[in-house]
């Protein structure tokens, strides 16, 4: 008897380990998916091109060697038609041009970086949309099956009382007709979720099939247990949410202003004149090599005042982008209260939709009893099956966004890396 109980128990402990695992099946295949997308690894190679980028700004400091030929059409017995150079030329001050140049290359890379993690995170959140629309989808076949094999069962009652002359034969079609309309919407259910499966195809990248798709996770630890996207909503319960400071979106926005104020700066350098070294070896005249050495200065205003209209241009657009970044921070704020708000209120939904589901197992089981005693009609029947089955879909929906509004409260305030660390309570 003890190794019966002792049998049963570890056989319970690794079905809920089980139960967990497949929970927690979409956070653990999301590392995966986004490692492999063809959009993440275009921003990374993006984000890339742009390090090399500020690698190679730096060799701005250093000297410049070139080398060149020059064909003169005045003929000389001093000098050769053909004249050969080589010249290092070194900048000694350049009013800040290189150093904003240098600051220009590391705010692309910068915006490459926040546009990788931008991406990462969008996928993300599409990610979990087409799970939660899968498995809603699987739900509601489940729902439909159930109905149609129901309906198939009312369809032989039906047949075999017009054959004993209780009802009319005409009552037969009409009750194939219902059988039909239920039939329909299992297909309808079916298509859709082919569709997000097609979708979880393409951003997977593998082999995807409907008996892959596990549960989503308890809706009510979904919605009870102390996540961070609970904390957040108990703490700014009477204020307006704040998105969080390293969100992608506000990195992105904070580097597009940095990227906007480093050409702001280069236009503002583009007026100081340039101070430079230059030594050159020159061989082309009647004295052969000859050698040089030079302190110079140049400057380059561009064509009439355009150098004081591009400082002009470039500050307001500095400014343009931090209004930007205000307008996305204040999207973001919305986007979490109307997700709170949303969470609460599809918890309630799916808790009425629960009880209600209840009563109609209930009411079904308590008209089949009364159709056997001839209390009921067939079609008081089918309406109670095609009643529960309706409850039963529209739970799959609201259990569905339930969860899929608590993940992406998660994903938004703890942001992608922590979401990836911490399992699905």
């Amino acid at each position: 008897m003890k190794i019966l109980i002792i049998f049963k128990l570890t056989f319970l402990f690794f079905a809920s380990v089980a139960r967990a695992d497949s929970a927690d099946l979409h956070r653990r295949m999301l590392p995966d998916m986004l490692e492999q997308h063809p959009a993440v690894r275009a921003a990374e190679q993006q984000r890339q091109a742009a390090a090399q980028d500020a690698e190679g700004a730096r060799w701005q400091y250093f000297p410049t060697p070139s080398i060149g030929m020059e064909n003169s059409d005045q003929k000389s017995q001093f000098t050769d038609t053909k004249t050969r150079f080589a010249r290092l030329q070194q900048p000694l001050w350049t009013g800040g041009r290189l150093t904003a140049q240098t600051d220009r290359a590391k705010a692309q890379f910068d915006l490459a970086d926040a546009t990788w993690r931008e991406q990462r995170h969008n996928l993300a959140l599409r990610w979990l949309e087409l799970w939660a629309e899968s498995v809603a989808a699987r739900r509601r076949i489940e729902a439909y099956v159930e109905s149609e094999a129901l309906h198939l069962r009312y369809v032989k009652r039906v047949q075999a009382r017009a054959q004993e002359g209780q009802i009319a034969r005409s009552e037969i079609e009409l009750s194939v007709s219902r059988l039909t309309n239920v039939q329909a919407e299992l297909e309808l259910a079916r298509a859709q979720q082919q569709q997000a499966l097609n979708k979880l195809r393409q951003m997977w990248g593998r082999p995807w099939t409907a008996t892959d798709m596990t549960e989503l996770p308890d809706l009510n630890n979904i919605l009870t247990a102390p996540t961070a996207a609970t904390a957040t909503a108990a703490s700014v319960s009477a204020s307006e949410p704040q998105p969080p400071d390293d969100h992608p979106v506000l990195q992105k926005s904070r580097a597009q202003i940095q990227l906007a104020q480093t050409e702001a700066d280069l236009a503002r350098a583009r007026l100081s004149p340039e101070v430079y070294a230059r030594g050159e070896i020159v061989h082309g005249n009647i004295s052969g090599e000859v050698r040089r050495a030079y302190i110079g200065v140049s400057t380059s205003l561009g064509g009439g005042l355009s150098n004081l209209s591009a400082i002009g241009s470039a500050q307001n657009r500095v400014e343009a982008q931090r209004q930007e970044m205000e307008v996305r921070r204040k999207d973001l704020s919305d986007q979490l209260s109307a997700d709170q708000l949303q969470r609460r209120s599809q918890f309630q939904r799916a808790r009425q939709l629960q009880q209600s589901l209840d009563a109609a197992q209930a009411y079904l089981q308590s008209s089949e009893t009364q159709f056997a005693n001839g209390r009921r009609s067939w079609q008081e029947l089918m309406n109670s099956a095609r009643e529960k089955a309706q409850i039963r879909a529209q739970l799959a929906d609201t259990t569905a966004q339930a969860w899929l509004t608590a993940e992406r409260l998660r994903l938004n305030t703890q942001g992608l890396d922590a979401y990836l660390l911490h399992a699905t309570p």
